[in-house]
C-alpha cells in the first residue's frame, strides 16, 4: 500500500477526531449555559408571589374598570388575529 494514502487517512481520522472532540466540547459549553439560565429563571419564578400579583391585578380592575375592559378587549382582539386562520388556507 503507499504510504502517502495511508497518511492521507490517518490526517483525515486525527482531522476527524479532532472535529469530533470540537463538538462535543461545543454541545458541553451550550449545555452548561443552557442549564444555568434554566436555574436563573427557576429561581425568578419561585421568588414571585402570585397571590400578591393577582391581588394587585384585582384591585386595579376595581379602581379603573373602564381601562381593565379597553385592555382585555384588546388583548383578545390581538389574541384573536394571531389564532384566525388565512383566508389563503382554504
Amino acid at each position: 500500500m503507499d504510504e502517502s494514502t495511508t497518511t492521507g487517512s490517518e490526517d483525515e481520522a486525527t482531522r476527524l477526531a479532532r472535529a469530533k472532540d470540537f463538538a462535543n466540547e461545543k454541545y458541553s459549553e451550550a449545555s452548561d449555559a443552557v442549564k444555568n439560565q434554566y436555574n436563573r429563571v427557576r429561581e425568578q419564578v419561585e421568588d414571585i408571589d402570585f397571590g400578591e400579583i393577582s391581588d394587585q391585578v384585582r384591585n386595579y380592575v376595581r379602581s379603573n374598570p373602564g381601562k381593565a375592559l379597553l385592555i382585555s378587549v384588546g388583548a383578545g382582539f390581538i389574541i384573536g388575529l394571531l389564532l384566525r386562520r388565512s383566508d389563503d388556507e382554504d
